[in-house]
């Protein structure tokens, strides 16, 4: 994806299309990669099977994804094909996100492979996703301060997951100024607040105010266990990785913002700053990681940015330090991928590798018996 993105150079010509191509063949034909994979299968194989449109709209999903699963089932696709669509809803949708800044595609592609956000977030929460790709396409037109055509993308947005009605009052926060996060000093200060929070555990006191919230963008069925929390590690290999990465980036933001020179990049900058202080702030919690995601996953676009600064710009210390910072960071990502994968349901299997197929059931079965 990286090697045929840059091969375009920015020009309207098939190799712009290979990446998306390639990204939609082997992320679509996936078997049972991802948490929700099965939950998937089942609603398309089961729960819708046999409604009506009008049947399937009164179910608790949204309509961008209704539409998607019945028009598979109007054309008799079998399931692999609605995974093959979403997969290329996502990854077009990227695409035309950065389809004015073409020669940071590729860093953005090899990012998002890279960090494992392909895997376990774009083949997980698949809905969720969308919305997110969606997102990225709106925060154009806030930069241009079109707040109708903004508004009618998180709309559409909504149609796929009801968490993005959060999104609806991000354009006002850039009224008064193009960029909120311009003190380095200060960013690592809220940066390592946000890590000590995860040792005080705040999430009880914050439910008593947001509790209302979390029911109206979908996620009541998680409020009981909200106060679950992940046993990883906040010092382990992987995640000192990330704090390294995310403070290089913090440090150099502002040579970076002079080297793009443009809103959009610091809109999605102050983004970023948001989705790393969140992440760090719910460390371990499945509910707000979720409700967050549409600025914790900024990390894998602000280090594509990074890596095209650091190869483009002069090798000083600082930047070289900062690209080592990240390439480790990526790195860690994938290689704890690949180690953990037994253990997990990220490795991956194709729809067509039927003699695995028992394999990886057996696996989900042993994971989820637990």
């Amino acid at each position: 994806m990286f090697a045929f993105a840059r091969k375009a150079n920015g020009t309207s010509n098939v190799y712009n299309y290979i990446p998306i191509l390639l990204f939609t063949l082997v992320f679509g034909f996936r078997y049972s990669v991802g948490v929700d994979w099965e939950n998937y299968r089942e609603i398309y194989e089961v729960e819708l099977t046999g409604m009506s449109f009008a049947e399937m709209l009164e179910t608790r999903y949204e309509i961008g994804f209704i539409v998607i699963v019945y028009l598979c089932h109007l054309l008799q696709l079998p399931t692999y094909m609605l995974f093959v669509c979403i997969s290329a809803l996502q990854i077009v949708l990227l695409y035309k996100a950065f389809k004015d800044e073409n020669e940071i595609l590729p860093y953005v592609y090899l990012t998002l492979i890279f960090s494992g956000i392909a895997i376990q977030s774009f083949c997980n929460v698949m809905r969720q996703d969308v919305a997110f790709c969606i997102f990225l396409c709106a925060i154009k037109y806030a930069k241009e301060r079109r707040i109708i055509p903004y508004i009618l993308l998180c709309a559409l947005a909504f149609c796929f997951h009801k968490s993005a009605i959060i999104l609806l009052p991000i354009y006002f926060i850039w009224i008064r100024r193009e960029s909120i996060f311009n003190r380095p000093i200060v960013q690592l200060i809220i940066f390592f607040c946000c890590i000590m929070a995860f040792f005080i555990n705040p999430i009880q006191t914050l439910l008593g105010y947001v509790d209302k919230l979390i029911i109206l963008v979908g996620y009541e069925d998680y409020i009981d266990h909200a106060m679950d929390m992940t046993t990883s590690s906040i010092f382990g290999p992987l995640r000192m990785a990330l704090i390294l990465a995310h403070i290089a980036v913090i440090c150099l933001s502002n040579n970076i913002k002079r080297f793009y020179n443009n809103n959009l990049f610091n809109r999605f900058y102050d983004l970023y700053f948001i989705g790393v202080c969140c992440y760090f702030f719910f460390l371990g919690n499945m509910m707000f990681g979720r409700i967050t995601l549409y600025f914790t996953n900024f990390t894998f676009i602000m280090f594509g940015y990074a890596l095209y600064y650091f190869v483009k710009s002069p090798k000083t210390y600082p930047n070289v330090i900062g690209l080592l910072c990240i390439a480790l960071s990526l790195f860690a990502s994938y290689a704890s991928l690949i180690f953990n994968c037994t253990r997990s349901t990220d490795a991956y299997v194709s729809y067509f590798q039927e003699d695995l197929h028992q394999i990886k059931d057996t696996q989900r079965t042993i994971m989820f018996s637990k």
